[in-house]
């Protein structure tokens, strides 16, 4: 297999340069084409990307219910009745909403579960350009246990952020319903401080999300520490080039919109087959390897290459 890309001079730290290398490092290790490596990593990258990309939508109701007969005392809609049978069925409301719960909780961290042990499968893989599925799942689990851990108490985080703002939008519709609350207030109230709330949760989420995988787990990898010591070494590379890692954050978004537009394409070419597990990874194979590569060139600049190893090494101090 080829070697990796020659380590960057003193700390050039720059998500540009790092475009290059890693799709120069992509061209070397994917061409020329080899159907049965494709498929291995492709089946990898699978699990590396079970679960990503799949936003918390939260809808809310933006009501313009117009005026009509039967209205409440204010002019809004009568929905005592639907408020009457939520108070008289308290028991079977809570029951079914603790079931959901139980069950979107469940889904939650067993697709976490798959994601964590898929990421340091696949960074295993494009780290030391191999295309091995067994042995990087068995070497890494108890690095990926870490890593979950900390995803899954994120994804829960999240997800309570989302019910407890999904709650409050409730209260004050039932309150603007019940004439409790003037139609302008819980307006202002919903669009100029839960709408606000509820997207700084999503955006602290996500790009939390993208620093575990894209950084604290190699990190994880190339030192052979918990994903929280792995954190604390991220952090002061943050602190010390925050310009750079806002590019990175912009460039990625933008690559991740392309990569959309790319992805929907390949399945439509391929009448949805394109679209199916494993072979989306595998088909486009190159834009995923790619995805990967880039943080981790990126990394090496900060200083930590992970492409001088094959197996974790301890930590120096």
């Amino acid at each position: 297999m080829t070697a990796p890309p020659a380590p960057a001079a003193a700390l050039r730290v720059s998500p540009f340069e790092a475009v290059g290398e890693a799709i120069e490092y992509t061209k070397r290790n994917l061409f020329p084409f080899r159907f049965d490596r494709w498929l291995a990593l492709g089946f990898v990258a699978f699990l590396d990307q079970c679960g990503r990309g799949s936003g918390g939508a939260s809808s809310g109701g933006n009501g313009n219910w117009g005026g009509g007969g039967g209205a409440g005392d204010h002019g809004g809609p009568d929905i005592r009745a639907v408020t009457d049978w939520l108070g008289s069925h308290v028991a079977l409301v809570v029951g079914i909403t603790a079931a959901a719960l139980t069950l979107i909780i469940a889904l939650i961290a067993l697709v976490t579960w798959l994601n964590s042990r898929g990421a340091f499968m696949y960074l295993d893989n494009v780290a030391t350009g191999r295309a091995d599925v067994v042995r990087p799942w068995r070497e890494h689990a108890e690095r990926a246990h870490s890593l979950f851990a900390w995803r899954f108490v994120l994804g829960i985080a999240t997800l309570l952020g989302v019910v407890v703002l999904g709650g409050l939008t409730a209260f004050l519709v039932l309150a603007y319903a019940k004439g409790r609350l003037a139609g302008f207030v819980a307006l202002a109230v919903g669009l100029l401080v839960l709408l606000p709330i509820l997207l700084v949760v999503l955006v602290a989420s996500g790009l939390v999300s993208v620093a575990l995988r894209d950084f604290v787990a190699p990190l994880q990898w190339r030192l052979g520490v918990s994903c929280g010591e792995a954190a604390g070494v991220l952090w002061p590379l943050v602190r010390a080039h925050p310009g750079s890692f806002v590019v990175y954050i912009g460039l990625k978004i933008a690559f991740g919109a392309t990569a959309a537009i790319v992805v929907l394409a390949a399945g439509c070419l391929t009448c949805c087959c394109g679209f199916l597990p494993v072979v989306s990874q595998t088909l486009l194979q190159p834009l995923f390897y790619f995805e990967r590569t880039w943080s981790l060139v990126f990394l090496r600049q900060l200083g930590h290459d992970v492409f001088a190893i094959s197996t974790p090494e301890p930590v120096a101090e």
